[in-house]
């Protein structure tokens, strides 16, 4: 049975930090991203350990600067890997075709600290929702979840509207039923963004 539940949170974290010198408080900015995806390897039924090579994966964003130091953005994604493998009872079987994919549905939160010309840092964290899609052997369909991630990076204004981030995000969904349980989808992405702010 497909469970289906969405979430809308706000991530907010609380550091100290020097005044936003880039953009201005209560702008409005859209961002795409490029995802280089390092994933887990799923577990079917506990027992079969679903082997996937490294991938790749899209976003795009719409968010507002506000508080000075602090973003709140609406996000979609999607990330593709291949299966290279399965591997049980310490045997492993090479497997023709099958991938994974993962789109998230999310509001993130980011707290902005700026260095020095036109450096920063970041740190994020997001909430919302999931849909796991496996392709492989008689398995083929989909599932939607609960879904958070946690990240951080650095950023570079190239003026007051137009901003460069690149960083590290983790990803983790919640456990998909394909009438088969899939356990532990995770991923690592390192993540290069361009935003604009209007």
């Amino acid at each position: 049975m497909k469970k289906v539940f969405s979430v809308a949170a706000v991530s907010v974290m609380l550091l100290t930090g020097s005044t936003c010198l880039a953009a201005n408080d209560g702008s409005v900015y859209v961002k795409g991203a490029v995802k280089y995806v390092m994933p887990s390897d799923p577990k079917v039924e506990g027992l079969v350990d679903v082997e996937s090579d490294n991938g790749y994966g899209f976003g795009g964003a719409v968010g507002m600067q506000f508080l000075e130091q602090f973003r709140l953005e609406a996000e979609i994604a999607t990330q593709k890997t291949d299966v290279d493998a399965l591997q049980f009872a310490g045997q492993t079987t090479g497997v023709g075709s099958g991938d994974v994919r993962i789109t998230t549905y999310m509001v993130n939160g980011y707290f902005d600290i700026p260095i020095n010309n036109g450096f920063g840092l970041y740190l994020t964290g997001g909430l919302g929702l999931g849909t796991t899609t496996l392709s492989l052997y008689d398995i083929d369909g989909d599932d939607s979840g609960f879904a958070w991630k946690v990240g951080a990076g650095m950023f570079y204004a190239f003026d007051s509207n137009l901003f460069l981030d690149l960083g590290w995000e983790y990803v983790s969904l919640d456990d998909a039923d394909f009438d088969v349980n899939v356990e532990d989808i995770y991923t690592n992405n390192i993540s290069a963004a361009l935003r604009y702010h209007f």
